[in-house]
């Protein structure tokens, strides 16, 4: 059944869509109390307003409609039964999610058109926990996916967006999810997925972007591309690299920047101007054609993207993937230059006696163990075999798998012999993995049925040339095969680049004669299928071919019959890498030997064999051995091992490690010096990059073993000294916010770096809190939030900790805290000391500061540091520091750009002004009836006043409501505003003569001078973009070398302090609602006397003919030439404001900025001119 959402999306003149902007942000702008969320238990679950107060979320629908957006999301984020478990809602996970869709649907319904249609999206958020972690299991995360799509489903979406992800398995289970429930319904919805990218670059368990794609290309899915977490610069770089290799249509969701904290409120620094110029480079330049907003964006941010969403079109992408695997971090290509695709063998329980071994015992930390010795051996894959009888393979893959992923940055071959066991695998394995194998031996229902797995998990799969008679032993038997399965997979679904044909290597070793010819079939048979089955693979057991001979021959003719096996084609291979040699190092005897036994070239005479290379072989390496190395060195001294033990997370001779450390060393020092220095460098790696959580937990495992095994060791006192720690912790999230993966790393990392830590949990009152820290005498707390509300809790608490006496430090971590928010607005309300926790590492580090200083008391609570630790003080002015200088843009190349754009036609009329120098007009010169003519309604009426059509009301009742109601108290503000004169409006503009110099525009003293010789008033360096038509500001004025002087207009409006003055007295007065109507007044008449001055200035220019006569192509700039203020992207630097006030003399009206680059008076707003017909708003 067709669907209308893909219909416009694959629509001939490819549209730009438009998502709504952030659910969370406009909730908690509308100051909803514990009653609007049904009681206290329930406030901060956004899910129960559409049961509590469904208008609440109906007005934000409405307000992204209002402003243009073409898709509007579900009020479900949170909508699966384990994150509404926290609020004991898990029953109502069907009524919630299908209640939320309808009532999108009726808001969308409400303002669809056929020339506009509007669409709902049914969101399915993360949740709060992360199944690669072993926080939730894959079935449970599946079924409750499964659960909110149906409700979702059966309420109307129109599609489904599975989006803020951050575990690439959480995806897989979404996914499948949903199309679960596509099955059951008999149809399909469009599927657009939507991945989180950490500030470090990755998603939170560590996923590269490149990972992200190969993990998801095999899926059905419609849309692909990121929200959160950032704004759209951060996301740049992933941006493109979806351009150019993600085969699915673009999306780009940024947050509105990250939020400045004052007293708690959430201040986005990324205006909607400043998204929209962003957003319009990703579609023009990269190919986005799903555009939106996340956290901080409001109605203001979509409608400027709906705005240019009209005019543009995306750039034509022409992606290309290589086929590859992928573990949870990275790729692996399944070509690879100068080499073949290597897949350690030595996990496999069917070939290796040592790992059967480990297997029984049920050794785990030893199967890792030699997992992570294959990596350092060059493998590029893992082939994980537990076959094993009389074992429940089952469970044992599960185990496994899930200890592999976190501790080995290789993707995974799954081997066996039943799907089962390759399902539970792939329930763990959050990555790319190839299923091994598949073939025809049980009938084609078992073929088919690998085949499922492979699409339903996203994997390559390994047929094996065997068929209903047996394995293939001839090169035509086994192309044969090869050849009816190729046709069975591509026609099932499975693209070519996904098999791996194996052609069975069987033994040349065994003196059998019908053995004899085995390695030659293999070869002719890779031959052939390389050369008639396009775009397939090969993946080889390559050890079978020496079955049953001395370990050194093996390593020879293995590697013999590689080298011969490639130059025919055979591009993948199941071997351990350290025991393969490169031809160089085989004798050429030894060569000559093999070739001759792979190739079976045995010398006859009368029948009669008298050259064997099988026997000469055998005699050559009679009695040569072969050594193996170790996962540890154990040639290090004891001490340095234990360290290594530590950083590798490698546990397999831990124990006898520290059985000779303790023959050395007190247990307690084997703890406090060599252990917790392991732990030091662990941090330090993952401080920079270099080491990924999953690796940091596995380090700290292996820690708190080692520290369980020496406890015994240690005396009562010292067990107790060990047990308490360096120093005692005490972490809770905040009040209201069910966040924890943050604050249980803390946990973690500070445990096992010998605290205590005593870990309260989520949604913690501040009593709580407190009666922890008097219980535990704590050293230091720990506050974590996620929510931009979370922080407004922070501050209480430090306020009640101050009225208890309590002063020791305070950490606060999450990600809506800033340092800015922590050092400042945060130290200012708290008595003792707080520390902005950026990562559990830096929380390390403060205590591993604090603890020491306090011992040598050298640290004051109200003081912070003292002595030889006071530089620590300043780690927190650094961070400071590190903020502002993020913000700046990055540094232009050393050869700067300043060749004018050829865009930008130098040969138009230049007009002259009316006048040179600066203008002063007040009141008596403002006609009122003109200002307001230049007004924005609906930014006023259904922005400022919030008069939003109720979704009861037909338009035309909402336009008479309008009339009746509404207008009547714009009129009557208008009269008071000037019959009371409650706003003082000036302007205050001018025209001063410059000329253009590269990408700075000089401002000349004096008109009459010729440019060569006048002087320089003033220079504004402006931007230039560095692609595209390559805009800069400057190119829009007459350059120095034509000699003609040209005319630079400014501009600076306000209507006054009084503004400020008269708002506030109403809010003092309690007079809530003219407070609304008076301040909505005033925001919306100073950018009403811009636009007037700003026509003004095109008059008196001699632009008239262009002149819109409506306020509608006004406010949409139809008119000749632009304005553009400081601070925004075609001008972004802030501090050429403060010429620009200079030149204009705007001491005059009182206006100034202050050292926060704040203007003052508070309603008012500056611009620079420009009246070239090429100008427009960009980004530079």
């Amino acid at each position: 059944m067709p669907n209308s959402f893909l219909e416009h999306l694959h629509s001939p003149n490819r549209p730009v869509i438009v998502f709504d902007g952030a659910m969370g942000t406009n909730l908690q702008s509308q100051n909803l109390t514990a009653d609007d969320f049904g009681g206290a238990e329930y406030e901060g679950c956004n899910e129960y307003l559409v049961h509590t107060n469904p208008e609440a979320v109906a007005k934000v629908h409405r307000d992204f409609l209002a402003a243009g957006a073409d898709v509007i999301e579900t009020d479900t984020f949170g909508g699966t039964s384990t994150v509404l478990a926290e609020y004991n809602l898990q029953d109502k996970v069907y009524y919630l999610n299908k209640t939320a869709a309808e009532l999108a649907k009726r808001c969308a319904e409400e303002y669809s058109t056929p020339e506009k249609p509007r669409f709902v999206a049914g969101s399915m958020g993360p949740g709060t926990k992360l199944p690669t972690l072993g926080h939730i299991d894959y079935d449970t995360m599946k079924d409750g996916f499964a659960q909110q799509a149906e409700a979702l489903w059966d309420g109307g979406v129109d599609l489904f967006i599975i989006e803020t992800c951050q575990d690439v398995l959480q995806i897989k289970a979404a996914l499948n999810a949903v199309e679960e429930v596509f099955a059951k319904k008999g149809d399909r919805r469009p599927i657009m997925v939507s991945v989180t990218m950490e500030t470090m670059g990755t998603m939170l368990v560590g996923t590269e972007i490149n990972a992200v794609v190969t993990i998801l290309e095999p899926y059905k899915i419609d849309i692909l591309g990121l929200n959160c977490a950032t704004g759209p610069d951060l996301m740049k770089p992933h941006i493109k690299y979806l351009s150019e290799h993600s085969p699915f249509i673009v999306s780009c969701v940024p947050n509105a920047g990250l939020p400045e904290n004052v007293g708690g409120q959430a201040h986005y620094k990324l205006t909607p101007i400043e998204l929209q110029m962003h957003l319009m480079h990703f579609v023009e330049d990269l190919g986005v054609q799903v555009i939106g907003g996340c956290c901080g964006t409001r109605p203001a941010h979509i409608q400027q993207l709906a705005e240019i969403a009209k005019k543009l079109k995306p750039a034509e992408r022409h992606p290309q993937l290589e086929p590859a695997a992928a573990s949870i971090y990275s790729t692996q290509n399944y070509t690879q230059d100068n080499s073949f695709l290597i897949v350690g063998e030595r996990l496999n329980a069917s070939g290796s006696k040592k790992c059967r071994e480990m297997l029984n015992a049920e050794d785990w930390d030893g199967l890792v163990s030699m997992a992570r010795a294959q990596v350092k051996e060059g493998a590029h894959i893992l082939d994980v075999n537990v076959d094993y009888v009389g074992r429940d393979g089952v469970r044992d893959m599960h185990e496994l798998v899930s200890r592999i992923v976190n501790n080995v940055n290789l993707p995974l071959m799954l081997d066996s012999t039943e799907w089962e066991k390759m399902e539970s695998g792939l329930k763990v394995a959050g990555g790319k993995c190839i299923l091994n194998s598949t073939n025809y031996e049980d009938g084609e229902e078992r073929f088919f049925k690998v085949l499922q797995l492979a699409k339903k998990y996203g994997a390559g799969v390994v047929i094996g040339t065997i068929d209903e008679e047996g394995m293939a032993r001839t090169a035509d038997k086994k192309f044969e095969i090869a050849q009816r399965a190729y046709r069975d997979a591509v026609e099932y679904g499975i693209p070519p680049h996904e098999i791996f044909f194996d052609t069975l290597a069987l033994p040349v070793s065994t003196g059998i004669e019908e053995d004899r010819e085995n390695g030659k079939a293999t070869i002719e048979a890779i031959k052939r299928i390389r050369e008639n089955l396009p775009g397939c693979h090969f993946m080889l057991g390559v050890s079978n071919i020496s079955f049953g001979l001395n370990p050194a021959a093996r390593i020879v003719l293995n590697s013999m019959f590689l080298h011969e096996a490639m130059q025919v084609g055979m591009d993948g291979a199941i071997v351990s890498p350290n025991k393969i040699l490169p031809l160089a190092k085989i004798e050429q005897k030894h060569q000559e030997v093999c070739r001759n036994l792979i190739y079976d070239e045995r010398k006859f005479e009368n029948d009669i064999c008298v050259y064997d290379p099988l026997t000469i072989l055998t005699t050559l390496f009679e009695g040569v051995t072969t050594k193996r190395d170790k996962g540890v060195d154990e040639n290090l001294p004891v001490e340095e091992r234990l360290k290594r033990h530590i950083i590798d997370g490698e546990r397999i001779g831990l124990e006898d490690a520290l059985k000779q450390a303790l023959e050395k060393h007190p247990a307690l020092d084997i703890i406090n010096i060599f252990l917790l220095d392991g732990m030091k460098v662990v941090g330090e790696l993952f401080g920079s990059g270099q080491m990924q959580l999953p690796f940091v937990l596995q380090s700290a495992e292996t820690m708190k073993s080692a520290v369980a095994f020496l406890e015994p060791f240690m005396e009562k006192s010292e067990t107790e000294d060990a047990n308490s720690g360096k120093g005692t912790f005490i972490i809770a999230t905040v009040k209201g916010d069910v966040h924890d993966i943050g604050k249980n790393l803390v946990d973690i990392i500070l445990s096992n770096n010998g605290y205590r830590v005593i870990n309260l949990g989520i949604k913690q009152p501040v009593e709580n809190i407190i009666e922890a820290y008097n219980k535990y005498k704590a050293d230091c707390i720990a506050m974590s939030g996620l929510l931009v509300k979370s922080t407004a809790f922070m501050k209480e608490n430090l306020e009640i900790f101050n009225e208890k006496g309590i002063t020791v430090p305070v950490i606060l971590g999450g990600a809506a805290l800033t340092p800015k928010f922590v050092y400042e607005d945060c130290q200012k309300t708290y008595k003792g000391r707080v520390v902005y926790g950026k990562d559990a590492f830096s929380d390390l580090h403060f205590m591993d500061k604090l603890m020491p200083a306090k011992a040598s008391t050298q640290w004051d609570d109200i003081s912070g540091f003292l002595g030889e630790y006071a530089s620590e003080n300043e780690v927190g002015r650094n961070a400071l520091r590190e903020e502002e200088d993020a913000k700046k843009k990055p540094e232009e190349p050393k050869e700067k750009d300043t060749r004018r754009s050829e865009a930008v036609d130098i040969n138009i009329a230049r007009p002259t002004p009316p006048f040179w120098g600066t203008k002063l007009l007040q009141n008596g010169d403002i006609p009122w009836d003109e200002i307001f003519w230049h007004l924005d309604l609906q930014a006023l009426v259904a922005g400022q006043w919030q008069f939003r059509k109720p979704k009861e009301q037909t338009k035309e009742e909402y336009t008479a409501f309008l009339e009746e109601k509404v207008y009547p108290i714009l009129e009557k503000w208008k009269a008071r505003v000037v019959e009371e004169n409650l706003l003082h409006p000036q302007v205050l503009y001018g025209y001063f003569p410059c000329n253009a110099e590269g990408n700075t525009l000089c401002i000349w003293d004096g008109q009459d001078a010729h440019p060569t010789r006048a002087r320089e008033l003033a220079a504004f360096e402006f931007p230039r973009q560095r692609s595209g038509r390559r805009l800069c500001i400057a190119d829009f004025f007459a350059p120095k070398e034509t000699g003609i002087i040209d005319v630079f207009p400014m501009q600076a409006v306000t209507v006054g302090e009084i503004a400020t003055e008269f708002a506030q007295k109403l809010y003092k007065d309690n007079q809530y609602t003219d407070y609304l109507y008076f301040h909505g007044m005033a925001v919306q008449i100073a950018e009403a006397l811009a636009e007037w001055s700003h026509a003004r200035i095109r008059r008196e220019l001699g632009f008239t003919a262009q002149e819109p006569d409506n306020i509608r192509d006004m406010l949409a700039q139809r008119y000749q030439g632009s304005r553009y203020s400081f601070g925004y992207p075609a001008c972004p630097n802030i501090q050429d404001q403060y010429k620009q006030l200079e030149l204009l003399g705007a001491e005059r009206i009182k206006m100034h900025m202050d050292e926060s680059e704040q203007l003052y008076p508070e309603q008012s707003t500056t611009a620079i001119i420009t009246y070239h017909p090429i100008a427009k708003y960009f980004s530079a």
